[in-house]
């Protein structure tokens, strides 16, 4: 039964969020929770700070496409950290994730999740791994700016936040702090709606592999399985509800944030009127890859699953064991599981306006092309 758990999985990777003090889950005491409260409260005000004097120093000082692209994607990276942890705060004093845990074994016991375990332990390796990249990348810019060496395109203003550029060390650990619980929420995320998509893969496995076998060598035998087939996917959907319930105001907030940031921070690296800049280009080159990385993982798991959701009618049309031959009572209610599967809406989305589909990724990437293309042409201007 133990490797039917994914809590075991999950918790792995909360354990992290324990240890930077976000635990707000209702089993606590009211002081233990205060004390996150106050935790969580201190960074967020902090960072909400360094993100308006940013705004600040985009407007009041002189134009440089390079200097404002870099100043855009750093403060709304900090804004995407900042909101994140909010998010991960509010989903833990409402228990959603354990929630969603439960409906995905109480729909088909975890099956699904048994057969892909090693492909949800690959999850929680890279979390370890994006963690300590995060730090190596956060240390080494407070050792930068510590001894005052300018780093990528900054705004050699921004150590000024408070006054004294010694006191940017606070701000900086407390980016640090809040990119790292950003990276918790971004892999519970992952974490969640990859265990959905492989229960729905193997739900469309059992569908493909319906067959007048020893099981089911009588019409109504048969009829019984197709009627457990469709209470099975009920209760998926009901998982995929609760999916979509909890993670729609996240996913519309950062997919609509590390859109820009990903164009200015591939602006600045692609937009190089001086040539002798190379260094200054490689040392923004982790932030490029922090952007790509958090968009491919914001999109790609919802719309595998919203693809793997659809595909379910197909496997259940192309199974010929069904249609034929013909049997009426059989027919029947195959028919019926037909009409039950015609969800297309089904899957984690935007805040409700659409959907997280492969089409809408495509034409998200086009987007972000020709954006790219045309502030390139502007950018000498």
């Amino acid at each position: 039964e133990e490797e039917y758990k994914i809590d075991s999985l999950f918790y792995r990777i909360c354990y992290f969020c324990f240890i930077l003090g976000v635990n707000f889950y209702q089993n606590r005491c009211s002081k233990a929770r205060c004390v996150s409260l106050i935790i969580v409260a201190v960074n967020c005000c902090m960072n909400l700070y360094l993100v308006g004097y940013i705004a600040y120093l985009c407007l009041s000082q002189k134009f440089e496409a390079n200097r404002v692209a870099t100043s855009i994607a750093m403060g709304t990276w900090v804004l995407q950290a900042t909101l994140s942890t909010l998010f991960l705060a509010f989903w833990q004093s409402r228990n959603e994730p354990g929630k969603v845990i439960e409906l995905l074994y109480e729909a088909n016991k975890g099956a699904g999740i048994h057969h892909s375990r090693h492909c949800l332990v690959e999850i929680v390796r890279s979390f370890y791994f994006a963690i300590g990249l995060t730090i190596v990348f956060k240390v080494g810019l407070m050792i930068a700016y510590q001894f005052d060496y300018k780093v990528g395109f900054m705004d050699e203003e921004l150590p000024m936040v408070f006054g004294d550029r010694r006191l940017f060390l606070i701000v900086q650990f407390s980016c640090m702090y809040c990119m790292l619980c950003w990276t918790v929420a971004l892999f519970i995320f992952s974490l969640l709606v990859h265990s959905t998509y492989f229960e729905f893969r193997y739900f469309n496995e059992q569908v493909r592999s319906i067959k007048c076998n020893y099981e089911n060598r009588t019409d109504e035998a048969l009829c019984n399985y197709l009627l457990e087939l469709m209470k099975t996917h009920s209760r998926l959907t009901e998982c995929v509800k609760s999916l979509d319930k909890m993670f729609n105001r996240y996913a519309f907030l950062m997919i609509a944030t590390i859109i820009p940031v990903t164009i200015f921070s591939l602006f600045m690296i692609t937009h190089r009127p001086d040539r002798t800049c190379v260094m200054q280009v490689l040392l923004s080159c982790p932030l490029v890859f922090f952007c790509l990385f958090t968009f491919f993982t914001l999109v790609d798991p919802p719309s595998q699953l919203h693809d793997t959701i659809y595909s379910t009618k197909s496997a259940l049309c192309a199974n010929t064991h069904i249609w034929f031959p013909y049997r009426p009572n059989v027919y029947h209610s195959a028919l019926a599981f037909a009409c039950h599967l015609d969800q297309t809406n089904l899957g984690v989305s935007i805040w409700g306006f659409a959907v997280v589909s492969k089409p809408l990724v495509l034409t998200t990437l086009s987007v972000m092309v020709t954006c790219l293309a045309t502030f390139l042409q502007l950018g000498d201007c």
